[in-house]
């Protein structure tokens, strides 16, 4: 069977930054290459020390949008569990409670951009707010047919 693809933006959200598979395999084989070089030459082990910190310090904050779920740094929202939908454009956040009343807020400010302009950042970041909060709204009505229902 195969696995579906998630739809991943990166996302400043407050929890810890999600570590993929080839991320795990470089900071497992790094750090024991640091530590064999830290018994043969200490101070070079020190400075290859840094490395597996980097790997695990630099993985990316990201908001993962599945067909049935979506991953947004420790936490998972499945659609069908969703009891309340509030999207605010003006505010530009959406709002996703769950039936054990827990609440994940999405917020358009915390989707980084390149651009260096105001005007273009707030445009980019608008764009891509409209775009992923249009996706889950899309999923969850699609999981619960009483949100559909009430016009979420």
């Amino acid at each position: 069977m195969d696995q579906p693809q998630l739809a991943v933006f990166k996302y400043k959200h407050g929890g810890r930054a999600s570590i993929s598979g080839k991320r795990k395999v470089f900071l497992v084989a790094s750090l024991i290459l640091a530590l064999a070089l830290s018994v043969l030459a200490f101070p070079a082990g020190l400075l290859a020390g840094i490395v597996p910190l980097v790997a695990f310090f630099g993985g990316a904050k990201t908001l993962c949008v599945g067909p049935r779920y979506l991953i947004c740094g420790d936490e998972i929202v499945y659609y069908a569990n969703v009891t309340q939908v509030k999207l605010s454009e003006a505010a530009g956040s959406l709002s996703l409670q769950t039936a054990s009343g827990k609440t994940l807020l999405i917020e358009r400010g915390k989707f980084p951009t390149n651009a260096r302009k105001a005007n273009k950042i707030a445009a980019n970041q608008a764009a891509k707010f409209n775009k992923v909060s249009a996706k889950i709204v899309d999923k969850v009505r699609r999981a619960s047919p009483a949100l559909a229902a009430a016009g979420a």
